[in-house]
């Protein structure tokens, strides 16, 4: 793994457990089919990301959490506005800070 990317590297393998365990407890508190999907499918976008850039494919890896990050920010910040709940709100700003990075290294990989 190039060591430029180990910071996105954790980043994304940490919103992946994240995502994918708040998924499960939701299922688990409430057997709420959408969050367990949703969980698994953002846990398995971010887990792909960390497995892209720990092979060293940083321009697929940092675009695979790029979307990820969008589209769960999309997501969950919608519903942190419409409820005010603590989840959304971490989920949303997880996500905004994941896009912010990795959208930063990517710039930079086509910048050059």
């Amino acid at each position: 793994m190039s060591e430029q990317y180990s910071n996105d590297f954790k980043l994304n393998a940490a919103m992946a457990a994240i995502v994918l365990s708040g998924g499960v407890i939701g299922y688990a508190k409430s057997k709420s089919m959408p969050s367990l999907i949703a969980g698994s499918v953002f846990g398995l976008l971010y887990s792909t990301s960390a497995y892209y850039l720990s092979q060293g494919n940083s321009k697929v890896g940092l675009g695979v959490s790029v979307l990820a990050s969008s589209l769960l920010g999309g997501v969950m910040g919608k519903k942190a506005i419409a409820t005010s709940k603590p989840i959304p709100i971490i989920l949303a700003t997880g996500s905004a800070f994941t896009l912010l990075s990795s959208g930063k290294e990517l710039y930079n990989i086509h910048k050059n």
